[in-house]
């Protein structure tokens, strides 16, 4: 199993929420444009998740693609509350990623795995849009996954 989130620091101190999905078929693991792990939701106005737009506030996605349990209630767990340091996948490659270097959310992200969905990950930013955290780790060195530090939310 490919996972596109890894947590680096502990995970006890990092407040998580589920929340239901608006569209249902966003957590079905046949549709190619299924939310997955480490993708960026945000809440819409009645209080339900949908694919996060750029330069608005997120929460990464940490539930894997197909699990039952999700597909049934139709929530997912995210990553909503305290700062962790990850390491992600889901990310705009090519983009101004340098160590140190404020991210903010992309809606822009083709993870290139045939699937050809467009995801909400992280990209680099510059500080007049929505800094949500910082690189930590540049992919070079780390498996080609960069590891940042999410310090809004």
């Amino acid at each position: 199993m490919i996972v596109n989130l890894e947590i680096v620091t502990d995970v006890q101190n990092i407040g998580r929420r589920d929340f239901t999905v608006a569209e249902k078929a966003l957590v079905n693991p046949t549709n190619p444009a299924c939310i997955i792990d480490g993708e960026f939701v945000s809440l819409n106005q009645d209080y339900q998740l949908v694919r996060s737009l750029a330069g608005v506030l997120g929460f990464a996605v940490w539930a894997e693609k197909g699990r039952f349990d999700v597909q049934a209630i139709g929530k997912l767990t995210v990553l909503m509350l305290g700062p962790y340091e990850a390491d992600t996948r889901v990310f705009l490659s090519g983009g101004s990623l340098a160590l140190g270097a404020p991210l903010s959310i992309s809606n822009t992200v083709d993870m290139h795995d045939g699937a050809g969905a467009v995801r909400s990950g992280l990209a680099g930013t510059t500080a007049s849009q929505l800094v949500i955290g910082y690189v930590t780790r540049m992919p070079t060195n780390n498996g080609g996954r960069p590891r940042f530090l999410k310090t809004l939310g």
